[in-house]
């Protein structure tokens, strides 16, 4: 990969990244030398920003964690991904999470545009370093991969879309508020949401008030479900009672906190009830477009993988149909 060799009055010279694009010839080279299941790792984590090599393992990538970890630095050597480490976590633990590299960050731009030199990938990975919720990031991803390992173990039920902020951007446009979107199926019935993290850093009385975005939105996409994971239980009771003073027309919102248990069970208190549901007992919902759907087919680029990487599955329709076993 070309770089800048900076001389200077020290005994050896220094090397920083090129500010050029890397060049094409390159980049198809290494493109050759990749996989299916290491294309979809670096666009899965070019949609999440980092993920670990467990969530990875987790999602599909490999049966072991350890046969994961070899390949996952096998792209880092060859520039696809790098990593560092955060924390602590919501659980105490410090991570080893991977983010793109240079020719990562090529392989996630959109095809008529030059991706960007390595200096700039390099700049956007200090950013996230210092991203202060770098860790509720992790967290938060967290939260999907648990639906999703939960889903590759059950018959007719899938994780079948999961967006991050990036791609949900254009789905709820003109609204700009950062929201993550899911789409659980189980026995043919879709349970689409809205995700709203708290990150426990504003009142609740702000984040309860986060429900005005969402009547337009509902109107805009149809998807009407709104989910609230709040930092822990004392902050989640009193965004129920926040909840109980505004008008919630016909919205469904239902609240959680991670120390209430894993999100497809019944760890969710819908407004004004007093027994949590699980995610399939929410009210059914209707598939959300996708972005891509409104653009010209050789303009499209798939933002968000498909969440689970599994080529025993079939495909999302098959599942919803219930004409899918996992046995």
């Amino acid at each position: 990969m070309e770089v800048l060799v900076v001389t200077t009055t020290y005994p050896n010279p220094f090397i920083i990244p090129s500010p050029k694009p890397v060049p094409a010839e390159l980049s198809l080279y290494e493109l050759g030398r990749t996989t299916r299941r290491d294309r979809w790792a670096i666009l899965m984590i070019a949609e999440h920003r980092i993920l670990t090599t467990g969530q990875l393992t987790a999602l599909g990538f490999d049966p072991e964690s350890a046969s994961t970890e070899r390949r996952l630095r096998i792209l880092a050597r060859r520039g696809w991904l790098d990593r560092f480490a955060i924390g602590p976590t919501r659980t105490g633990t410090i991570e080893i999470v991977w983010c793109l590299g240079p020719l990562g960050a090529v392989l996630a731009t959109h095809p008529h545009y030059p991706g960007p030199g390595p200096a700039h990938v390099y700049r956007q990975q200090q950013r996230l370093q210092a991203d202060p919720h770098l860790a509720e990031l992790w967290d938060l991803n967290q939260f999907f991969v648990e639906l999703a390992t939960h889903a590759r173990g059950r018959a007719a039920t899938d994780l079948r879309t999961w967006w991050s902020p990036r791609t949900c951007a254009d789905a709820i446009a003109p609204a700009k508020h950062r929201v993550w979107h899911g789409e659980y199926i189980h026995d043919g019935q879709r349970y689409g949401f809205w995700l709203e993290p708290d990150h426990g850093d504003t009142t609740i009385a702000s984040v309860a008030g986060r429900i005005h975005r969402y009547r337009p939105v509902a109107d805009r996409t149809g998807l009407a479900t709104v989910l609230f994971r709040t930092t822990d239980p004392h902050r989640e009771a009193a965004l129920h009672q926040q909840l109980a003073r505004l008008n919630l027309d016909q919205l469904t919102v239902a609240t959680t906190h991670p120390d209430a248990g894993h999100p497809a069970t019944r760890v969710w208190l819908p407004a004004g009830a007093r027994e949590r549901l699980a995610m399939v007992d929410l009210p059914p919902t209707e598939q959300v477009e996708h972005p891509n759907d409104r653009a010209l087919f050789l303009d499209a680029q798939n933002l968000a993988e498909h969440p689970i990487h599994d080529r025993s599955r079939p495909g999302d329709e098959s599942i919803v149909d219930g004409g899918y076993s996992y046995i």
